[in-house]
């Protein structure tokens, strides 16, 4: 099978079987051990294709005759495929993207489907010069969405929230490509012996700038290059999320709960800071994602993370008044982190973000209620929308005047006005995340 194939058939489950693009492609490229140029080639068509998608979308809508609700999946995987290469990678003649992409369309489809492909792609070519993006000036709402590639309807809420100079910022951010960001695991290395073994293997490496354990690799290496996370000496884990364990602050001999813990990131991290005389349950409603819990938790070797197979909106009928600390990571629309998962910024939908609050303040009353007199509630996303943030949680207050909020920045090493940490990515230069500590009364 060859790359383009390969290609083809990843961005399909990505767009048509709503795969995961980062484990889609991480599973095959384990899978099919391509030489290093074909690797290259793979990730720059699956990435590149999904994070131009509404541009390509754009010019097919213009090309076709056929709208595009209507063709056939594969087909549309094919031509925004094509049309990538043709519009956006200089090294690749446009004649070669074409007959590639005719025998894709026959291989997948039929010669119909072949001869449609070919006609949208050479009527692309011939009117290439129509499809210049506008200026900021000739249309704002535009031009930020094709030339940064998100959805128009989130482009205008952020115009509304930050407006036109913050919103041209952030949509810059989410186009950089990021840095891996590895958190040493302290109960075996520290993160400065850490940092002196990759810099001695000629990595580009240098320490994060809030997150204590945090470690950035400027260059992007396969994880199989790095021996340290194979040997457990370190975990992925991105700097934003690195600073909701520390604003928990756990404590030796204490019971903490991570009522929305899957895939345990948050949950290893709490339990490598707490020590091992604590227990952390990893709590989650999927057995598989509590095995996955598990795995991390023994690759890291921490003997104190237990998991639980256990809702967060009703853990607290169950558990109430157990848990020295919890933490609700809760589910939420994920605008912070648009950067890092180009498939998911083409799924938000503008309901999403009116639905979500009410399940966030359920699961925050529920784990509220496993807090012990005296002990502490953190709520966290990686959302900047405030109505699943600071919203949520004055509605929780309301709600619960036992508790009271502390000022979420004395625990960490960002500093934020106000009680609640929010980062936006435009002005902290981190992915956008939101954190409230909350402190039951005795």
């Amino acid at each position: 099978m060859n790359v383009r194939e390969l290609a083809c058939q990843s961005l399909f489950t990505v767009c048509q079987d709503k795969g995961y693009s980062n484990i889609i492609v991480s599973q095959t490229l384990q899978k099919y051990k391509l030489v290093d140029r074909d690797r290259r080639f793979y990730t720059e068509l699956v990435y590149g294709t999904l994070r131009h998608l509404n541009y390509l979308d754009w010019i097919i809508t213009a090309v076709s005759t056929r709208k595009i609700i209507k063709l056939d999946p594969i087909c549309l995987v094919i031509l925004r495929m094509g049309l990538y290469q043709i519009f956006c990678l200089t090294k690749v003649p446009e004649s070669a993207a074409c007959n590639e992409s005719v025998k894709l369309a026959t291989r997948f489809g039929n010669k119909g489907m072949a001869k449609f492909v070919n006609g949208i792609l050479r009527n692309g070519i011939r009117r290439r010069m129509e499809f210049n993006i506008p200026t900021l000036e000739e249309n704002t709402i535009l031009h930020l969405s094709l030339t940064y590639h998100q959805q128009q309807w989130l482009i205008k809420k952020w115009i509304a929230d930050y407006g036109t100079e913050e919103t041209v910022a952030l949509c810059r951010y989410f186009e950089t490509i990021p840095r891996l960001c590895i958190r040493a695991n302290t109960t075996k290395i520290s993160r400065d012996e850490l940092l002196h073994n990759l810099q001695q293997r000629d990595m580009d490496a240098e320490i994060a700038p809030y997150a204590p354990e945090g470690i950035y690799l400027n260059t992007i290496p396969s994880i199989h290059d790095i021996p340290e996370l194979q040997q457990g000496l370190a975990f992925i884990q991105d700097e934003s999320s690195m600073l909701v364990a520390h604003v928990l602050d756990p404590k030796p001999n204490e019971v903490i709960f991570d009522v929305c813990a899957a895939p345990g990131g948050k949950t290893t991290h709490i339990a490598s800071l707490a020590g091992d005389t604590s227990i952390v349950y990893g709590c989650d409603i999927y057995d598989h994602k509590l095995q996955l819990i598990e795995k991390n938790a023994q690759h890291l070797g921490l003997s104190n993370v237990r998991v639980l197979l256990q809702d967060a909106a009703t853990i607290g009928e169950i558990y109430a008044d157990r848990a020295d600390r919890v933490l609700v990571d809760a589910p939420c629309s994920g605008l912070g982190v648009l950067k890092r998962k180009l498939d998911l910024r083409w799924r938000k939908k503008p309901m999403d973000l009116k639905r979500l609050p009410e399940l966030q303040l359920t699961m925050l009353e529920s784990a509220s209620k496993c807090v012990k007199p005296g002990g502490i509630l953190v709520y966290s996303t990686c959302t900047m929308n405030d109505d699943e943030n600071v919203h949520v949680v004055e509605a929780f207050l309301k709600r619960h005047p036992e508790f009271k909020p502390e000022k979420a920045s004395d625990y960490c090493s960002i500093y934020k006005e106000g009680s609640y940490i929010q980062l936006l990515p435009q002005i902290d230069n981190l992915d956008g995340f939101f954190i409230a500590r909350l402190r039951r009364g005795e």
